[in-house]
């Protein structure tokens, strides 16, 4: 029973990538970025068959570099565009096929957890996309090198204010009849769709984001082989060869433990400051008060990585008699913080962090705090647990004065994780 199959559109042209070359022909630690990314397909247990769309120029020579690979059902020929080769890749899917994934032949390290995780949301939802949180701004630069604009973190649809960015990735996954569906519905005439969901957007249906994973990057440009190497001297390799295991357990080598503790009193609410936790904007009437966003979870976890690691603390590297740090944002120290445990070949384990509040309710953004933090240190949300509690009424949390957290840390040096 093929019930699930993959659409890998392999007929790109390279022109951002520089040079004549498909990208997919790179080599990455001597196979080709197409061989890694056929292979986390091939090896994953609910992928039923493979379809690899190809250019007509290179259809040989994907027939002959993919003959080995197991699940392949067929190579196709593309289209001029995406979109086209999607469908021709869809129009090729045996009659039993329930849920298509669609997946960028350059993406060469898609984790079994993303797999999983995208099939299930579709067989909840009817459609499904990997997603990372944007924690910087995003501007619109000119050719001229100069910024145009500013993309706002808000957008208002229909009576719903929505916050934050969300960078999506592939596979972009669902039911095939619903993006059969789409694709009868679009109107081509008015322009291509980006990507798969755009398209199942444009019908009026559904797609549910799951958590991507930084490690999920896309070969675009020469630069980015460089970081795909610097992901395989990391270990990806191993989670490759064992796609069964949606987390690959850390290797033997030295193991510490750190502790972090934070505290911070409200600010008044007519000080106007935003309650940011975990680098997550929460909705309250008051933020906290600091020389930086007062982000508690995050400086109690930089605290307990740096106190693992030897590092010092969070008041050493980022004085607050320092104005460069003044309204900074916790994440972008945070993010210095696991700069320096690299520098020094250390590797977070994991991190388990509490806050204390009396108020607001945390525990509807624990996800999306566990996501943002996870993807500020370049790993997977499962190993980030955040916990909230209250103080049951005492002390100054429990007056409602302030919040505090507490976070440990385990980290390791040798190979990474």
């Amino acid at each position: 029973m093929k019930r699930t199959i993959a659409v890998i559109p392999a007929a790109g042209r390279a022109q951002r990538f520089g040079g004549s070359a498909n990208k997919i022909w790179s080599l990455l630690d001597g196979r080709t970025v197409l061989d890694w990314t056929l292979s986390a397909f091939a090896s994953h247990p609910q992928i039923d068959g493979i379809i690899v769309v190809a250019s007509e120029d290179e259809l040989e020579r994907v027939r002959s570099a993919t003959s080995g690979t197991p699940k392949i059902l067929e190579v196709v020929v593309g289209g001029e565009t995406r979109a086209e080769s999607v469908k021709k890749g869809l129009d090729a899917l045996p009659d039993e096929a329930e849920i298509v994934l669609v997946h960028d032949a350059a993406r060469p390290f898609v984790t079994a957890k993303i797999l999983t995780d995208s099939i299930e949301a579709v067989e909840r939802t009817g459609a499904s996309v990997p997603g990372t949180p944007l924690s910087d701004t995003v501007k619109r630069v000119g050719t001229d090198r100069l910024v145009k604009a500013t993309v706002p973190r808000t957008f208002v649809v229909g009576d719903e204010t929505l916050t934050g960015l969300t960078a999506v990735q592939t596979p972009q996954g669902a039911r095939v009849s619903v993006l059969r569906i789409a694709y009868d519905a679009f109107d081509f005439a008015l322009g291509e769709p980006t990507d798969e969901a755009s398209l199942i957007e444009a019908a009026g249906l559904p797609v549910e984001v799951v958590s991507g994973d930084p490690i999920n990057l896309k070969i675009t440009r020469q630069d980015d082989l460089d970081w795909a190497q610097r992901i395989l001297r990391g270990g990806i390799e191993k989670e490759h060869e064992d796609q069964t295991t949606a987390n690959t357990q850390p290797s033997f080598g030295e193991i510490r433990t750190g502790f972090g503790y934070d505290v911070h009193a409200f600010a008044a609410p007519s000080a106007g400051r935003t309650l940011y936790l975990g680098g997550v904007a929460v909705p309250h009437d008051r933020g906290l008060e600091g020389h930086s966003d007062a982000d508690v979870l995050l400086h109690a976890i930089a605290d307990a990585l740096l106190g693992a690691a030897s590092l010092g603390d969070i008041g050493i590297l980022f004085p607050n008699t320092d104005e460069r740090y003044r309204g900074i944002s916790s994440l972008r120290l945070l993010s210095v913080v696991g700069e320096r445990l690299n520098e020094t070949e250390w590797h977070i384990v994991n991190i388990d962090a509490t806050v204390v509040a009396e108020a607001p309710r945390l525990m509807p953004y624990r996800a999306e705090m566990m996501q943002t933090i996870a993807s500020c240190l370049g790993l997977e949300a499962s190993r980030v647990s955040i916990k909230a509690t209250t103080s049951e009424k005492m002390g100054f949390v429990g007056r409602g004065e302030g919040m505090a957290s507490w976070a440990v840390a385990t980290i390791k040096k040798g190979e990474s994780r």
